[in-house]
């Protein structure tokens, strides 16, 4: 994604000064995306070396 961090930094300190169950989700989402990017990030070396493999 290419979005300014700072600008989704205030967007995210906006919000979570709305409501706590908002600032929850919030925490809930980010939590999510961290996991996510992490998955993909494995999932693209397992392509990487498939690849490789494949090339051999």
């Amino acid at each position: 994604m290419n979005v300014d961090p700072e600008l989704q930094k205030q967007a995210r300190k906006s919000l979570r000064g709305t409501d706590p169950s908002i600032a929850k989700y919030m925490q809930m989402l980010e939590h999510e995306v961290c996991y996510l990017e992490k998955l993909n990030a494995q999932l693209n070396q397992e392509v990487q070396a498939l690849q490789q493999r494949h090339q051999a």
